[in-house]
């Protein structure tokens, strides 16, 4: 609970910073051409931060399959090692998101200086997309962390352990893990189009 609360505020105070760097486009033009240097910097590291993340996501698909594979072939003991094993990579998953969490604050705080304001509205449009993308990738990653309480429950014999609930998690994260993508995607497009705005 406390997770999913924190995830709230978090979304709600971006909504909030979004809407007064909105406002800031709005009221302030120009057409000469300046990129700040701490918007460019966070530009960078937030699309290392992204793809790395983006990986671990494809890592976490993947091990889904090995995990299944022992499971049919009744090898319960590797099986929970790998299921072991994919819960650090959540938590790697989870420390890059507060990582690009905060690139992305320093993208959105600079976007007021940015002219002209083409390349202002592409950088807003680019920053609020990849803030979409960090709320996908935590409802990835809770449904991530039930569906491997719910895989171990099965391979330690407990009798808790509930099928159902392995499918729907595995259909909700296909889910995210596709709207992630697209996302990510959709935010490297808005760059090349800002950089295209400030040449």
């Amino acid at each position: 609970m406390k997770t999913r609360s924190h995830a709230s505020v978090a979304i709600i105070t971006w909504i909030l910073l979004i809407f007064a760097v909105a406002v800031s486009v709005y009221y302030f033009s120009s057409t000469d051409s300046y990129v700040p240097a701490s918007f460019s910097n966070a530009r960078l590291e937030s699309s290392v931060l992204a793809f790395e993340l983006v990986t671990l996501l494809d890592s976490s698909v993947q091990s889904l399959d090995k995990i299944s594979e022992e499971d049919k072939n009744k090898r319960f003991s590797s099986a929970l090692d790998l299921v072991e094993a994919e819960s650090k990579n959540v938590d790697a998953a989870r420390t890059k998101a507060m990582e690009l969490a905060n690139k992305l604050e320093i993208m959105a705080l600079s976007i007021q200086d940015i002219r002209p304001s083409k390349a202002k509205n592409l950088a807003l449009e680019a920053v609020t997309k990849e803030v979409s993308l960090l709320n996908h990738l935590n409802n990835y990653n809770l449904y991530f962390i039930d569906l491997l309480k719910n895989l171990k429950m099965k391979f330690s014999g407990d009798i808790n352990y509930d099928g159902d609930d392995v499918a729907t998690s595995i259909f909700k994260m296909n889910s995210e893990a596709n709207e992630i993508n697209t996302i990510n995607n959709a935010f490297n497009e808005k760059l090349r189009e800002f950089d295209r705005s400030v040449k």
